[in-house]
């Protein structure tokens, strides 16, 4: 048994320990909802209290006392409004949830190395806050992975940077995990429930590691060290699926029965039994269970996602998991939120995280919610479900039904959930069973136990209801309590169908019906009584035993009657109303019942209380009727004409794509490679122009880039476009007259990236590089010096409220185009749709529109596009300078984008701007675009704004470049060979003082002289120019160097150019030579390229022998899309061949496509290719070639199993 976890406390939460029976809300919950706020100092120091979080073997537990958790995921920073945090928590509190898993995002509070921020929407301290006077409990996961379909898995962009492998015990790696847990983990053991000051009762260690290795144990174990070092007392958890049970106080399973594809909604997978999860000495935990489906680019749509995952699933499964004895139960996710500005990891998901929840994006409640709601009563108010064990029991009558029963040893308690055997079955079926000590129930004649198709029961029997003695019921049970001196039992069935409720009393009780059709019957040799009725609206039986013992109010509802329900719980009692759409809080105050929430229509209140009050108030109005049967009459809200949204502002930008742009300020791509994050560039599109002078027979231009999936990139040369694409390599044609030889000439490229992947597999896959990756020229040996612009400022934000994720690098964004206050007045007029024909590039259509609400109505609107599908082009969507969304026009599935609390003005003007980028002749003029309302309801919250910069010429605009540096150097430089380097430097306006240059060599590269020579003062407009002779190194090495000058001078003044230097390796001599004895360069989708092998997992030297559908072969690559290999011929070659396929390690899984190119050009291809297909042979032309790629794609289904292999691949060439 776990040892629990003793601290004494100062709290005003200490009411917050949940009995196993009851919801206690937190004190700051009894007020109304809009005046909620944190304990007072002396409120705090009026509760003095000694808590213990621990477990045993079948639960958590609070003061010795077992917690069934019923918990729902959150994520804060996909609602980056505190006001509407208190919503949704408020909201779970309501729907039966005691508990919410909360991630907290390292890459949402970190721009940069050292950097962090816990102000504003990331007040972290005011969402824990928020939980506990919303009366929920956290399990609070700070990773530092956490996965969540989020940019890096929650990983910042600057950790790309880092040589260590991550999620491992390398050094580089454990120093920023620390510094991160440093920050986070001190405010998490603020709010620990232990401390007395919060609700916080687990603490997640990790997330999804299943690395069972010496290494992966030391890692789990330095963060379980790293916590308790911390202050962390409560029990440590993992979702690790028992891998670190050793290690941890409580790890726990996740399962995710449906997978992911919502195309098919209406097809079910088996429901498994998880019992075999529970580890010896812990509950079963299930940290997370499905509770909707993320949806990728070009996917279904989160509406057939929470089809998929509707209702009866979840009552389906959430039953089968308390079937197999879990007692902590998560589900993924309770509220998904919006993946704003560029979160969305772009493997899994698109700009809305709604994932089918029972809570919706636009914070709506779905019928999910309603299920949940029921089923979350019933735990909660079912103590001894937290202490039970299988029990065998006769099969139902009818063999296509399934029974699952459990019984708690020391009470007797039994639980029996009935469902179909097949999870397909949609057939009506009626069955009898045995229960309750009955051998055939129900028993009244002419009745029977409905299963109609993939309904699920959690029938209880046995049970010490309160004062009562319930034998058993074919009704479920939603909640029961003792509201002062009756018993109050709310219990459910489906509209129509029979039910059967027995009682045993000593004596024959007085048995009233006062609404419905009940029939009751005695038996007093048992002492049983029983009521059978048909589950239609709602049924009231009052029952009074003799004597003085506790009467009994039976409810007995159908389900959309059952729903209307609501339970709250007070330090006075337990209070349950009906009639509202929402029940938020409840309170007493001299005599005062006062009762918050919302309605969406007209409605009645009626509130049954055990505790005397003179009346009720509802959101701080008196509510007269409510404690009558009249009830109390709610309005409901007003109805909102919003505004439409007329004309637009269109402004035509893409100056980086023509010769004469001034880039000098922007950033040298003086690293190794051109990747964004290597410049600290994060997020959004990045820029490139790329200088080199033209020989005159360069034919085409090979590009290689990593967008994420769903990315793109645009290139330009001399001004003139080239075209788009989304594949890893692309090779555009270069148009006759566009060179112009002997002088400068600007190839511009706008990748429009995605966010980066995650690292679920731990193989450093969040480091997968955005934006280009390396580009040739093809018809010459003529090299490029880059240069680069992402996000205004990089990692040194200059919007930091809004924060790292918001903006990329378009040049709209840097001159604050998508802020309020944008001088647009010059722009001219336009409507939409705007069916003009533009040209490829970036386009910016600003309008505005003012919103006056009512003050106490919660009306969720969006932004709603309408276009020909095929149009080519994505928006950049933004909403008072908040980034809502990305609208891939041609792609989608997302055309309706919420606009969150705070981010909306309500009560005031609103800026709408959007960045078309458009990729095909067919231009950028934006289709319809209206303001959607997407529900309407009265609330007690009050949303503000969040204070957020406008535009300010002071800072949207790129820095001026003071001087000019340029570099030259020879195009190729042989391994062991030596070339000349000379850069130049010219002051712009002004004398550059104690100015110096400094020459930058990749490793192993040597200078003749010193790297950095003095050049004293500089006068504007002068040029001064230093040479260097360098040496390659001789042995193997990158096939090009970049070399880079920078000058320094007075008033920290700066500037730098780099240029690229081929070394490629020495061209195969005469014969046959397999590729993979040939020096090559390679990306890949998982792990590296591996040679004579299949691609295996993500380590280096772990394939296995390749084979395609039962071929084998002892030569070749073995890859994972996508994947591209580039090997060097030197225009020795005449001929390649191959065998390809989908490796057998994939167990058929897996669907790929291959491709050929020589100098860029396409000389073979596949059609998409699927495990245990038989391999394709290639045999292809590369006579004269300098280099061949071998490009491995997925089949447009993501790269998961696609194993790609190279069978015998190999060279003929004549030397």
């Amino acid at each position: 048994m776990h040892t629990p976890l003793r601290r004494s406390l100062t709290a005003a939460l200490a009411v917050l320990a949940l009995s196993a029976g009851a919801l206690t809300s937190a004190a700051g919950a009894e007020r109304p909802a809009r005046d909620a706020a944190p304990p007072t100092a002396a409120a705090a120091a009026a509760h003095t209290a000694v808590h213990t979080v621990g477990h045993d073997d079948t639960a958590l537990t609070i003061d010795g006392k077992r917690l069934n958790i019923w918990s729902g995921e959150f994520h804060y920073w996909r609602l980056p409004s505190p006001d509407a945090w208190r919503d949704v928590l408020q909201k779970m509190k309501a729907g039966g949830f005691n508990a919410a898993s909360i991630y907290f995002d390292w890459d949402f509070h970190s721009p940069k190395p050292g950097v962090y921020d816990f102000k504003g929407i990331r007040d972290v301290d005011k969402l824990l806050d928020i939980a506990q006077e919303a009366g929920i409990y956290v399990i609070a996961r700070p990773g530092p992975y956490i996965n969540a379909e989020t940019d890096g898995g929650g990983f910042p962009g600057w950790l790309t940077q880092q040589k260590g492998k991550a999620r491992t015990t390398a050094p580089d790696y454990l120093a920023a995990a620390d510094e991160w847990l440093s920050k986070i983990d001190p405010i998490i053991a603020r709010h620990q429930l232990t401390n007395g000051t919060g609700s916080v009762i687990a603490y997640q260690v990790e997330n999804e590691y299943y690395q069972d290795t010496p290494d992966g144990h030391a890692y789990i174990q330095h963060l379980v060290d790293k916590a308790h070092a911390d202050g962390i007392t409560v029990p440590l958890t993992g979702n690790h699926n028992g891998v670190f049970a050793k290690e941890l106080d409580i790890d726990g399973h996740d399962s995710y029965p449906q997978g992911f594809t919502c195309s098919t909604p209406d097809k079910w997978s088996g429901l498994p039994d998880l019992s075999g999860a529970k580890k010896a000495g812990q509950p079963l935990f299930l940290a997370e269970f499905q509770g909707g489906s993320f949806d990728p680019w070009g996917g279904s749509g989160f509406d057939k996602c929470r089809q998929l995952t509707d209702g009866d699933f979840e009552k389906a499964s959430y039953e089968n998991n308390i079937a197999s004895g879990a007692t902590m139960q998560n589900f993924y996710m309770a509220y998904g939120g919006t993946s704003w500005g560029w979160l969305p990891s772009p493997g899994a998901v698109y700009s809305s995280y709604d994932y089918g929840a029972p809570i919706q994006e636009d914070r709506q409640l779905s019928e999910k919610y309603l299920t949940d709601k029921r089923l979350g009563y019933l735990v909660q108010s079912l103590a001894p479900l937290t202490k039970t064990g299988p029990l065998a029991a006769a099969a139902p009558e009818n063999s296509a039904v399934q029974r699952r029963d459990r019984r708690n040893p020391d009470d007797g308690t039994t639980i029996t959930v009935v469902r179909h055997k097949d999870v397909n079955n949609k057939a009506k079926d009626t069955t009898h069973l045995a229960l309750g000590g009955y051998p055939s129930v129900p028993q009244e004649p002419g009745t029977a136990l409905t299963v109609d198709g993939r309904d699920s029961k959690l029938l209880v029997s046995d049970y010490a209801m309160d004062h009562q003695q319930l034998r058993y019921s074919t009704s479920e049970l939603m909640t029961h309590g003792t509201f002062g001196r009756r018993d109050v039992a709310l219990l459910y069935g489906r509209h129509g169908q029979d039910g059967e409720t027995v009682l045993r009393y000593a004596a024959k009780p007085d048995v009233r019906v006062t609404g419905g059709t009940v029939k009751q019957s005695w038996d007093p040799a048992t002492g049983d009584l029983r009521l059978d009725y048909r589950h239609d609206g709602l049924a009231k039986v009052l029952i009074t035993p003799p004597g003085a013992k506790t009467p009994l109010l039976l409810l007995l509802a159908d389900d959309a009657t059952a729903d209307t329900y609501w339970r709250l719980d007070t330090p006075q009692g337990p209070v349950l109303a009906n009639g509202p759409e929402l029940l938020r809080t409840s309170a007493y105050a001299n005599g005062v019942l006062r009762l918050t929430g919302d309605t969406g229509k007209a409605s009645k209140l009626n509130v049954i209380t055990g505790t005397p009050a003179t009346s009720v108030s509802w959101n701080g109005k008196p509510a007269r009727g409510a404690l009558d049967t009249t009830g109390a009459a709610l309005a409901g809200p007003k109805p909102v004409a919003l505004p439409k949204l007329g004309t637009w502002k269109y402004q035509r930008e893409t100056p980086e794509a023509q010769p004469g742009f001034d880039d000098a300020a922007w950033r040298a791509a003086d690293r190794q490679t051109p990747a964004a994050d290597d410049y600290g560039f994060h997020a959004g599109s990045v820029w490139y122009r790329g200088h080199f002078s033209a020989a005159g027979t360069e034919s085409a231009v090979q590009v290689n880039a990593s967008t994420g999936r769903a990315g793109s990139y645009l290139a330009w040369l001399n001004g003139t476009y080239l075209g788009s694409s989304d594949s890893a390599t692309h090779t555009f044609t270069v148009p006759p007259g566009t060179l112009k030889p002997g002088k400068d000439n600007v190839l511009a490229v706008l990748a429009a990236d995605m966010a980066h992947e995650q690292d679920g597999g731990v193989n450093d896959s969040h480091k997968q590089p955005r934006g280009l990756t390396s580009v040739r020229l093809v018809g010459s040996a003529r090299q490029i010096g880059w240069r680069i612009q992402g996000a205004l400022g990089g990692e040194n934000l200059v919007d930091p409220v809004r924060g790292p994720l918001n903006t990329g690098g378009l040049y709209g964004e840097r001159q604050g185009m998508h802020l309020p206050g944008y001088p647009d007045t010059t722009w001219p007029d336009v409507s939409l749709p705007d069916t003009r024909k533009g040209a490829p590039g970036v386009s910016w259509y600003r309008t505005g529109f003012d919103l006056r609400l009512p003050k106490d109505q919660d009306v969720p609107m969006g932004l709603t596009f309408a276009d020909d599908k095929a149009k080519n082009y994505r928006a950049l969507v933004y909403v008072n300078g908040w980034m809502v969304g990305l609208y891939i026009n041609d792609l989608g599935p997302q055309t309706s984008f919420p606009v969150q609390p705070g981010m909306l003005r309500t009560d005031g003007h609103n800026t709408v701007a959007i960045a078309v980028i458009g990729e095909d002749t067919a231009g950028d003029g934006l289709g319809r675009v209206s303001l959607e309302e997407y529900g309407n309801h009265t609330t007690p919250l009050r949303y503000g704004d969040i204070a957020s910069p406008g535009w300010s010429a002071a800072v949207n605009h790129d820095p001026k470049a003071t001087a000019d540096v340029r570099i030259t150097a020879p195009d190729s430089v042989g391994r062991g060979g030596t070339g000349t380097v000379t850069a130049a430097f010219t002051p712009r306006a002004t004398t550059a003082r104690d100015a110096s240059l400094a020459l930058r060599l990749p490793d192993g590269w040597k200078a003749d002289t010193a790297v950095r020579r003095p050049l004293g003062d500089v006068r504007a407009g002068r040029t001064v120019t230093r040479t260097w002779q360098v040496t390659a190194p001789a042995g193997p090495q990158p096939w090009s160097a970049v070399l880079s000058a920078a000058a320094r001078y007075s008033g920290r003044g700066s500037a730098a150019a780099a240029v690229s230097v081929a070394s490629p390796p020495p061209a195969p001599g005469a014969g046959k030579h397999d590729l993979s004895a040939l020096d090559f360069t390679a990306t890949n989708g998982w792990g590296p390229v591996e040679r004579d092998s299949s691609n295996g997992e993500e380590a280096a030297g772990d394939g296995r022998p390749m084979s395609v559908a039962g071929t084998a072969y002892a030569k070749g690559l073995g890859t994972n899309a996508d994947s591209d290999i580039t090997a060097y011929l030197g225009g020795a070659c005449t001929r390649f061949t191959a065998s390809a396929g989908v490796d057998d390690e994939t167990d058929g899984g897996g669907s790929v496509t291959f491709t050929v190119l020589a100098d860029g050009k396409q000389v073979a291809t596949t059609p998409v290719l699927k495990g245990k297909q038989k391999a394709v042979a290639l045999d292809a032309d590369v006579t004269g070639a300098q280099v061949v790629d071998l490009v491995v794609g997925d089949g447009g289904d993501g790269n998961g199993l696609d194993h790609g292999d190279w069978g015998a691949a190999s060279v003929s060439c004549t030397g």
